[in-house]
């Protein structure tokens, strides 16, 4: 029996809140302080009046700040806290005193509390108000011109920290509330596999004995030169031919994207694009068979529904390779668009220990419009990693983590954390594999927004439509099996 899962805790001590929050309160202190020295002591200042009417909008100001308001009131209390340096400064005479420094303190305070926002109204009006003195009295103090460079450079530079200190706790904050959903799904994932495995030590023995006994009689000369001779006919595009799946916007039912998927030789009585695929792995033809596939969907890249994106799926070997990416950029370089609207999917697994490389090459892919996917999410739980440092457009969910979701707890609770992630980083969710009402609702009530399976679009020649009655039969589930599913999809 496995322990429930137990969530994190999320403690709310933000930070940055706290930081402004206090600054705010020290406003409202040094207004107040700055109100009651003068009331002791008028002699302080030339006009008591207006220098307790300047504290006095320290105070409110700070007080507004402690309220919380939005940005277009906030906008207002800067310009008003700024109004407050003609009461404290301006009116008076340039003699540098505590008062001076009191109010000085208090734009620095104020800075803070605004997360280092100083707008250029405001400053307008603080150098006007340090100005007026100097006018009136046709002549500036040693002392008072040491005052006006100070508060000149804590406008420049203090309001400038104080924004990149919040940036960087924002973003420490980002990367902490990234790393705890990671966690989880994480911890969720590890719950789904010791279920696994409990299972298959309760359940019937599992054969593993091959099909037929004794070794596999390796082919013959003949057999490798008819095989290589068939994949370089493949290779130069005699057989091959591409059909494509679409991709739906479960949020508006509309279709977001193709999946451009190979199909080699005569339908349904040759080889399955997986094993030619495995075939010229062997043959160390892999990446010359990809380019090929890649060719033929650039061909329908330029004949696609307006509108539509095209994904088209690469190895990591055959997207780094220099030949491939060469083939893209000569795509990209006749084109004024270049490469927008073409999406480029690289499996989960083979991110690791290629994460450099495929980065390099991916930025270089957006200069040109091309937009980044990571196929089989859920398959290889140790990419996660590699996936924070890429951030791609697209996560697609793997097929094992979509089939019976809807009776699955666990993996519901491992995709919702991982939806939580995509909007974290703000990539778009697909998941693929949907075949039946049931699997579509859920996934619709943990905010995927693409989805991709037998229940949407059978896999077909250009341009297939959503299969009517798709995003809105709630009807009973039923599975879909026999005949009518059609050939199983092959991620090429």
């Amino acid at each position: 029996m496995l322990a429930p899962i137990k969530p994190f805790a999320v403690e709310r001590d933000d930070p940055i809140e706290r930081s402004r929050h206090a600054a705010s309160v020290s406003r409202v202190v040094l207004g107040f302080f700055g109100i009651v020295l003068i009331l002791e002591r008028p002699d302080v200042v030339p006009l008591p009046g207006a220098g307790i009417a300047g504290f006095a909008v320290v105070v409110v100001t700070a007080l507004l700040q402690l309220a919380d308001l939005r940005i277009v009131w906030a906008h207002v209390e800067e310009l008003f806290a700024a109004t407050a340096a003609i009461l404290v400064i301006g009116v008076q005479d340039q003699q540098v005193n505590a008062i001076d420094l009191l109010w000085l303190v208090a734009v620095a305070a104020g800075m803070m509390a605004r997360g280092g926002r100083v707008g250029w109204t405001g400053r307008l009006i603080v150098v006007g108000a340090l100005a007026l003195p100097i006018a009136r009295e046709a002549e500036l103090s040693l002392e008072y011109a040491a005052f006006c460079l100070a508060v000149l450079a804590l406008m420049a530079t203090a309001g400038r920290l104080t924004a990149e200190l919040n940036r960087l706790l924002r973003q420490a904050r980002h990367d902490a509330e990234n790393a705890e959903t990671l966690l989880l799904a994480g911890e969720i994932a590890s719950r789904v596999i010791q279920r696994d495995e409990v299972a298959m030590r309760s359940g019937a023995a599992v054969d593993l004995r091959p099909a037929s006994p004794g070794p596999t009689p390796l082919p013959s000369e003949a057999e490798v030169a008819r095989t290589r001779a068939a994949l370089g006919r493949l290779i130069d595009g005699d057989g091959l031919r591409m059909v494509v799946q679409p991709i739906v916007d479960l949020r508006t039912g509309r279709i977001h994207a193709y999946e451009a998927l190979a199909r080699f030789g005569r339908r349904r009585t040759d080889h399955s694009p997986l094993h030619w695929f495995a075939v010229a792995e062997e043959l160390g033809e892999r990446e010359a068979l990809e380019r090929a596939c890649l060719g033929a969907a650039l061909e329908l890249f330029e004949r696609r529904p307006a509108g539509a994106r095209l994904a088209v799926n690469l190895s990591i070997p055959a997207l780094l390779d220099p030949a491939t990416f060469e083939v893209l950029d000569d795509f990209a370089a006749g084109r004024r668009e270049g490469l927008d609207g073409l999406i480029v999917e690289i499996t989960e697994e083979t991110l690791v220990g290629n994460t450099c490389e495929v980065l390099r090459t991916a930025d270089a892919l957006r200069e040109r419009g091309a937009r980044l996917a990571v196929d089989d999410v859920g398959a290889g739980y140790s990419g996660l990693r590699q996936i924070i440092e890429v951030l791609p457009d697209y996560l697609k969910l793997d097929r094992s983590l979509v089939a019976d979701i809807d009776a699955d707890a666990d993996r519901a609770a491992l995709v919702s954390a991982i939806a939580g992630y995509s909007r974290q980083v703000r990539s778009l969710l697909v998941a693929e594999g949907i075949e039946r009402p049931a699997e579509r609702r859920v996934l619709e009530s943990l905010s995927v927004p693409l989805a991709q399976g037998f229940h949407l679009a059978m896999p077909g020649e250009p341009w297939p439509e959503v299969i009517d009655g798709a995003l809105g039969d709630d009807g009973p589930d039923f599975a879909v099996s026999g005949p009518s599913r059609g050939p199983a999809p092959i991620d090429r």
